[in-house]
């Protein structure tokens, strides 16, 4: 390779490397969108700017702009012809200045002035800038709590005892209750203490050597059935 090549190579490395630095300035940021689509004299929802003159951007309903456009065509018919008071813009007897902005000398009814000086008040409560921003949605609801497990019913042993037996009742539900000992030849009612034992005699009771039927009901909503070989 010739040094004259060498170089012409270096150069176009370096010329390519240049441009692409300044694509990256140049290119920058992207710019950020105007959220009021014209400018901070957007108007609220139903209503548009007025327009009495040129850069009249007071918000008013479309009928009073189309009202005030109505009274500008008509500025001329509603003056004194022969001037007057206030030389060529003095209006004819029933009307009035508009006075819609500094100099408006355009003549309309009193009434229409007075909706001119209202609309001009409430000019700022009508743009969107000044409009308060919309609420947060609120929060979703808080979900619904899980149903309480059932409660267990009471757990059940014996032992035998002369003449008899001695069931042990003991509450598994943290409630207290109310309860009943129902079994094929027995019933008793008794009150458990919540996590507590009821000792149930039973005597006399005279041993069948078969399984006997038993059911504890109480009166928080639990029951246990079960046999007992007696």
């Amino acid at each position: 390779m010739t040094r004259q090549h060498a170089r012409a190579t270096t150069l176009a490395a370096l010329s390519a490397a240049a441009l692409g630095a300044l694509g990256s300035v140049a290119a920058g940021p992207p710019a950020a969108a105007d959220p009021l689509p014209y400018g901070p004299d957007t108007c609220i929802q139903g209503f548009v700017w007025r327009e009495a003159r040129s850069g009249d951007t007071v918000c008013v309903t479309p009928d009073v702009r189309s009202q005030t456009a109505a009274q500008n065509a008509a500025a001329a018919a509603n003056k004194e012809p022969n001037g007057g008071t206030y030389g060529p813009n003095t209006c004819k007897q029933g009307f009035v200045w508009r006075d819609a902005f500094g100099g408006d000398q355009v003549c309309v009814v009193p009434a229409v002035r007075d909706q001119a000086a209202t609309d001009n008040a409430a000019a700022a409560s009508r743009r969107q800038a000044s409009a308060p921003a919309p609420a947060p949605a609120p929060p979703p609801p808080a979900p619904a709590p899980p149903p309480p497990a059932p409660k267990q019913g009471p757990g059940v042993s014996w032992d035998p005892r002369i003449g008899g037996l001695t069931a042990h009742i003991t509450d598994r539900s943290g409630v207290a209750a109310q309860c009943t000992y129902t079994s094929d030849f027995y019933q008793r009612s008794f009150f458990l203490p919540a996590n507590g034992r009821y000792d149930l005699v039973i005597v006399p009771a005279i041993p069948k050597f078969q399984n006997w039927n038993v059911t504890v009901s109480c009166d928080n909503g639990t029951t246990t059935n079960t046999t007992e070989f007696f």
